[in-house]
Formats: structure tokens, sequence, C-alpha cells
């Protein structure tokens, strides 16, 4: 067995490390957004009450988890590429970098503020009472779920670019 922990760790390189910090950043920064669509639907649907505190913990997730991972994502991205046997004008690379440009400003120029504003705007609907959300409300929650659409998709791709490296 010692043998065998020592044959793994002498195998591991710098270059190993930052990969796997890469592609766990990736899961970090991206894979809850996938569930947000989910959670947002099922609390508008089933609990319009907790519409409020969904979208505040999405905030949170974004400020917190996903915009910090991005980062992470980015600088092992400059990283891999500095250490790595890798040109910047491969077309998955070139691919990465366009995808995590446009994923920031996505994140702070359309998710945070529009957030922002369907928390307003379900707590002002709540707090009116009947517990309805308004037209203006589900306005701007078909507008996050379209752009979450569109960037769960740039996240797709560019993993598919990330893997198969075309």
């Amino acid at each position: 067995m010692v043998v065998i922990v020592r044959a793994v760790v002498a195998d591991v390189t710098a270059y190993n490390v930052g990969l796997f910090i890469h592609v766990l950043a990736v899961v970090l920064a991206f894979g809850p957004t996938f569930g947000y669509g989910i959670f947002i639907g099922f609390a508008e649907t089933k609990a319009p009450n907790a519409v409020p505190a969904v979208l505040k913990a999405v905030n949170l997730t974004n400020r917190y988890l996903v915009t910090l991972a991005m980062v992470v994502v980015l600088a092992a991205g400059f990283y891999l590429l500095a250490e790595g046997d890798i040109s910047a004008s491969e077309s998955w690379v070139q691919v990465g970098f366009v995808a995590i440009a446009i994923l920031f400003g996505l994140v702070g120029g359309f998710f945070v503020p529009r957030t922002r504003k369907a928390i307003e705007l379900a707590e002002r609907d709540l707090t009116a009472g009947g517990g309805e959300l308004s037209h203006e409300y589900r306005k701007v929650s078909a507008q996050m779920a379209r752009v979450g659409q569109l960037a769960g998709l740039i996240v797709a791709v560019t993993i598919f670019f990330m893997v198969v490296k075309p």
C-alpha cells in the first residue's frame, strides 16, 4: 500500500495540480448554476413566499462561489498555458478565454442586477398580499431563465472544446 501511494505521489506534477485546480474551479463555479432554474421554478410554483430567499441564496452563491471560482478558473488557465505545451492560438484555448470573459460579463452585468431586481419585485409583490408574483416579476424571471440557458450552453460548449481540443 505504501509503495502504491509513493508511486502515485511521485507522478504528481505541479502542472497536474494546476489542472486539478482548474477543473475543480469549473465544477464549483458552474455546477451550482445548473440548479438555479430548478430551485427558482419550484419556489415560484410551489412556494412563492420562498422566492425571495431562493433568489438571495442564488445571489450569495454568485457572489461568493461562482465569481471567486471563475477567478480561479481564469488564473489556473493562465498557469496551464504558461507551464504546459499549449499555444494560446489553439481554438480550444481561445474558446475558453472568450467564454470566461462572456460569463464574467453576464454575471456582473446581467445576473447580479437582474437577481437584485427580482428580489425587490418578489418582496414587493408578496408584501402587497395575496401571495402572487406580478407580471413584472415573471418577466424578469423569464429573462434570467433565458440568459441562464445561454450561459449553460456556453459552459457546455466550452467544456466540449476543452475536452475534445478540436
